[in-house]
């Protein structure tokens, strides 16, 4: 009986003080919390851009990450299964604040990067890459937003890597790849080897003689070793899954940021040695010792119309850019033409050069000069073709 009575008198105590409330107040309030509830969910899930009409737009993104935790840390091929799984070769997702539009056909690539190729010749800054680690030295021509200054050195990029000039490049080709068969003759004493280092050695040596006249002959070298491990560190922190901070403003700003501290790191270490490479070409300009090369073109105040933050910029890019894609392409081919199965496409390759060559000496010399042996054109197409150097192409915006 008690209980019944404490219940009752709990429930007229309640009436009595909801009877009090001005409804006129609580609707104003309730209309507030539920506009700054809605605020915060749209500064939680907004993107640089609104979502793109038209455009199949993958579920489940999650307020402020989107969705790089499904993506993980192997992008390309969630987002493969992703196409599999909705059926659409061209979607769009969020990368924490940013909308990114994956393309994954062959036929929508070549639709949008050739067919649409004015309208994709951009590249987005990120902070990681762009405001720490390239402060000091510039962007990298494959990575520079368009504007003029990238114009103009893509082309000259485009005119010292061009086919007339590669003419003028044959003797560096020709020592490169005899260091590389020297070494491998006498590195190996008839057994087994790793030949990428010899192909990185290549890569980097052509680069650096092409901009700062100057090669490593030893294929351990200390400069050549940094070169390579700083590069390669940068490569990865490009990456959307290594850096959440490019996506996500807030984590910038967290004390004792980690991956700040290693691009700074990185910055410093790349400075140096590209600093290193300056201070050797004006040493040679100095005792009269330097070869024809981009920087000491600079140094000696020659006509290049280009500034000295563009040509560092082009130094930059292929020092950088070489040392990964060619020995890549180069070890995959090898290593694919060494196996039982790859002697078959050797013995073919040599019949085709006896085929156009009376000796093998005169194919030997002739090599470097032209590409007349329609075997050896197509291994090396389908080596360019087969071996993807990177799972995701660079972001264009």
């Amino acid at each position: 009986m008690s209980l019944t009575y404490k219940g009752r008198a709990i429930i007229d105590l309640l009436s009595f003080r909801f009877d009090k409330i001005d409804i006129s107040i609580s609707l104003p309030v309730i209309a507030l919390v539920a506009t700054l509830l809605y605020a915060i969910y749209v500064l939680l899930t907004l993107t640089d851009k609104p979502k793109i009409r038209g455009i199949y737009e993958v579920p489940s993104a999650l307020p402020i990450v989107g969705h790089l935790l499904q993506l993980g840390d192997d992008h390309a091929t969630v987002c493969e299964k992703w196409w599999r799984k909705y059926k659409h070769d061209v979607f769009q997702i969020r990368l924490g604040n940013t909308r990114a539009v994956v393309v994954n056909s062959f036929d929508a690539c070549k639709e949008m990067l050739i067919g649409h190729q004015s309208a994709c010749v951009d590249r987005p800054t990120l902070y990681t890459f762009h405001g720490v680690i390239s402060s000091t030295q510039g962007f990298t021509i494959g990575s520079s937003p368009w504007d003029e200054s990238c114009k103009n050195k893509r082309k000259a990029a485009g005119q010292t890597l061009g086919r007339p000039a590669m003419r003028s490049y044959f003797p560096m080709f020709d020592l490169e790849t005899y260091c590389i068969v020297r070494d491998l003759v006498r590195d190996s004493k008839g057994g087994e080897l790793s030949i990428r280092p010899y192909l990185q050695r290549y890569a980097l040596n052509t680069t650096l003689t092409l901009c700062y006249g100057i090669r490593m002959d030893e294929v351990y070298d200390n400069l050549l070793r940094e070169v390579l491990e700083v590069g390669s560190a940068i490569s990865l922190l490009r990456s959307a899954s290594e850096n959440y901070q490019d996506y996500i403003p807030l984590l910038r700003y967290l004390p004792n940021n980690e991956k700040t501290q290693r691009g700074k790191s990185l910055r410093d270490r790349r400075d140096k040695y590209l600093d290193q490479l300056l201070n050797q070409v004006r040493e040679m300009i100095q005792n009269g010792t330097d070869k024809p090369c981009v920087a000491a073109a600079i140094l000696k105040d020659e006509e290049t119309k280009l500034s000295g933050v563009e040509v560092s910029s082009i130094c930059l890019s292929l020092v950088s850019g070489g040392f990964e894609t060619i020995p890549g392409t180069l070890t995959s081919c090898i290593g694919s033409l060494s196996t039982p199965e790859g002697q078959v496409f050797q013995d073919r390759a040599y019949e085709d050069i006896k085929r156009h060559y009376a000796d093998v000496s005169q194919a030997w010399a002739k090599s470097l000069e032209v590409e007349d042996v329609p075997y050896v054109n197509a291994i090396a197409k389908e080596a360019e073709r087969y071996y993807t150097v990177s799972a995701m192409s660079l972001p264009r915006k």
